[in-house]
């Protein structure tokens, strides 16, 4: 099947258009209709074949019932942005809306493959260790701080429902070896990651940090999104945003450092092992073991 040119963006809007539809208990023709728009635009919006413009928004909105302002204006605002291949989602207090669009594209993808050279990565993340990272040096309130753990554990239902994507996950050992909060937590964290792994659509390979300057190339983490209907998504993370890449030529750049990353992480089976011995060190406090080697290539 030939895949078709959907932004990220005319996605995210299809889908929370979408969304917006079923709470308002209404069909698509029911909808079209109310809107006598032709044959065909409603579907094309929805899937993200064609991005709305501010009025198409508009009137969908309206014609579904009451929205709350604030989402109202940041639907609209959304269909006003343009289409360039480089698609930039802040990062600010509450639900962000780098955290919402990424929702929704990892819910799209048939594959993620992702490198996180820091911290674990969001989706494999136990409760502990998600509040005590946002604790440590988050300036807002206590209850946004609860609000965003929440999400992210959401979020992870990702990798529990009937049809997961298939993902791999390469996780640098001094992210493994950075201490958030305490031993216990460290313990607990990892001890989740061996849970979370042992998923036959959930792949988890440590990256020595002898293996090559990774981190210095991906910044606060990067991933590749590939989908069944879609072209592929590239993703990378800073501080206070995060950028959705959408051209070809963006993507292979990233499709690259993960092809090289595959070469020199330790294998599963390393993976876990190495695994089990940094959750016993936690659990017994003491000196955290240095990763290996890899055998052979992965």
């Amino acid at each position: 099947m030939n895949k078709q040119v959907f932004t990220a963006r005319a996605r995210e809007m299809g889908e929370e258009l979408r969304r917006r539809r079923a709470e308002a208990r209404l069909n698509g023709e029911e909808l079209r209709r109310k809107l006598g728009w032709p044959t065909g635009k409603l579907s094309y919006i929805e899937s993200g074949s064609r991005p709305p413009s501010e009025l198409d928004v508009a009137s969908y909105l309206s014609a579904c019932g009451p929205i709350q302002r604030p989402d109202y204006e940041r639907l609209v605002a959304l269909a006003a942005e343009p289409n360039d291949g480089y698609w930039l989602r802040p990062n600010g207090a509450g639900l962000s809306e780098e955290l919402r669009s990424l929702i929704v594209q990892e819910s799209l993808a048939s594959t993620i493959t992702a490198y996180e050279p820091l911290v674990v990565p969001g989706l494999l993340q136990c409760e502990s260790y998600a509040r005590s990272l946002l604790n440590w040096n988050s300036p807002v309130k206590p209850q946004t701080v609860e609000l965003r753990v929440q999400a992210r554990l959401a979020r992870q239902g990702l990798l529990h429902r009937a049809q997961p994507p298939h993902c791999t996950f390469y996780l640098q050992e001094q992210a493994l070896q950075t201490v958030v909060s305490d031993a216990g937590v460290m313990n607990e964290q990892v001890l989740y990651l061996m849970l979370t792994g042992a998923q036959p659509h959930c792949v988890l390979r440590v990256v020595p940090d002898a293996a090559g300057p990774f981190a210095a190339w991906s910044g606060g983490g990067i991933r590749v999104m590939d989908y069944e209907k879609h072209t592929p998504l590239a993703y990378s993370e800073g501080l206070g945003f995060g950028v959705f890449l959408e051209r070809p030529e963006d993507v292979l750049i990233y499709r690259g450092l993960l092809s090289r990353l595959n070469k020199v992480a330790l294998s599963e089976g390393e993976s876990r092992a190495w695994l089990a011995e940094l959750a016993s060190a936690y659990d017994r406090a003491e000196a955290i073991p240095s990763c290996p080697s890899p055998s052979k290539p992965g």
